[in-house]
């Protein structure tokens, strides 16, 4: 086992970043089922279709990016 100090501010802002990134995958996978379920009736505009599936894909990327990333706190000393 390694011996290496467990900084608590930088793994509270890995989590809080990993949840973030699972809210938007969520809503991202929502978003896209919910449009693609609407996508045949009246109540949603054709148009408007392509911009739904092109959000929820941002929402989808944007949530796997905070899923894999890590944070890395600033190495400058402190005063």
């Amino acid at each position: 086992m390694s011996k290496t100090a467990v900084n608590a501010d930088d793994s509270r802002v890995n989590v809080l970043i990993r949840i973030v990134g699972l809210m938007f995958f969520a809503l991202g996978l929502v978003m896209t089922y919910e449009t693609f379920v609407q996508a045949g009736a009246d109540a949603l505009q054709p148009p408007l279709v392509p911009v739904l599936y092109l959000c929820s894909i941002i929402l989808v990327a944007a949530g796997l990016v905070a899923l894999i990333s890590k944070y890395k706190g600033s190495t400058s000393p402190k005063a």
